[in-house]
């Protein structure tokens, strides 16, 4: 048995009705629906004519409800408004995102460390960091405001109006002081075990190039795919890591790790560039907070490296 047998088959027409009551306009509430004045006094009529009651007394610029029509409109009042209430409670608030995509160490040494920063700088804002791997086929692909990405071939985004050039990348070996112990020079460092973000080693043989090294014997090797669990490694005391300096920054400040005196740090030939897909004021506000890092992360790696010997920082 059907509870609900007295209730008029099309809800659309008590739509309809509980819109002209509320307002006390034909008018008005087919302006509300989006349909034409006659549409909604047809709706209305057929409402009357299946229940049998009259709701509405048309006159000539305005109109009246009924006792039937008045008594009618309330349940339909209250019964809309629980049910807007319950729908609007299933719905996640829309709160407003910066969403920043960037490579994968970037987005792990970088960025991850600042997020109270950025929560505190945007309070209104929801703030969004997307690790990515395959960054130069991700570029203009996806949802982001802006995209911190590294690069090899710098001459492709150069003219770019919306990609900006942030920084070199700053190379040299680190580990911990216990693993290195009192004998802080390169001749010891190469004799550890060297740790590995990529199975091609091409960190580390980028900078044995650099300062003219080859191997006399098979060095211990091991392999961790990201340069985030490749740190995570080094800080362990498992080996020797050859890393972007800046990456390492808060470790090598606090000395949790350390790099040889006289170690020479050299470009890897990478560079980070990043997109700016948003023109906004906020996401204006966020360039210039990341070029303000950048470059008071470069003041402190020229300090350190002034201090040890590490040898010229340029910006």
């Amino acid at each position: 048995m059907n509870p609900y047998s007295n209730i008029p088959y099309s809800h659309n027409a008590l739509k309809v009705f509980e819109a002209v009551a509320r307002l006390m306009s034909f008018t008005m509430a087919a302006k509300e629906l989006h349909v034409t004045q006659s549409a909604v006094s047809r709706q209305v009529k057929q409402l009357e004519d299946e229940l049998n009651a009259s709701l509405v007394i048309r006159g000539h610029r305005s109109i009246q409800l009924t006792l039937k029509g008045q008594a009618l409109y309330e349940v339909l009042g209250r019964n809309y408004a629980a049910l807007q209430s319950l729908l609007d409670s299933w719905k996640e608030p829309d709160a407003s995102k910066i969403v920043i995509r960037a490579a994968l160490s970037f987005a792990t040494r970088a960025l991850l460390p600042k997020i109270q920063q950025l929560n505190e700088r945007f309070p209104s804002y929801e703030i969004a960091v997307i690790p990515v791997i395959d960054e130069e086929e991700s570029l203009g692909k996806g949802d982001y405001d802006l995209f911190v990405f590294t690069t090899r071939n710098s001459a492709n985004y150069e003219n770019d109006p919306e990609i900006f050039f942030m920084r070199e990348e700053y190379m040299a070996p680190v580990c911990t002081q216990q693993l290195i112990g009192d004998r802080r020079d390169i001749a010891h460092l190469l004799t550890l075990p060297r740790l590995h973000p990529t199975l091609d080693h091409l960190d580390w043989r980028s900078w044995l190039n650099k300062i003219h090294h080859t191997d006399r014997s098979v060095p211990r090797n091991s392999t961790f795919f990201t340069l985030d669990l490749t740190l995570s490694a080094c800080l362990s005391g498992h080996g020797v890591a050859v890393t972007d300096l800046l990456l390492a920054l808060p470790e090598l400040e606090r000395e949790y790790l350390v790099c040889p005196e006289n170690a020479r740090i050299h470009s890897s030939g990478w560079r980070y560039f990043c997109h700016q897909r948003t023109q906004s004021p906020i996401v204006e506000e966020l360039v210039d907070w990341l070029k303000q890092e950048t470059v008071e992360e470069l003041r402190k790696l020229q300090q350190l490296s002034e201090r040890h010997g590490w040898g010229p920082i340029r910006g």
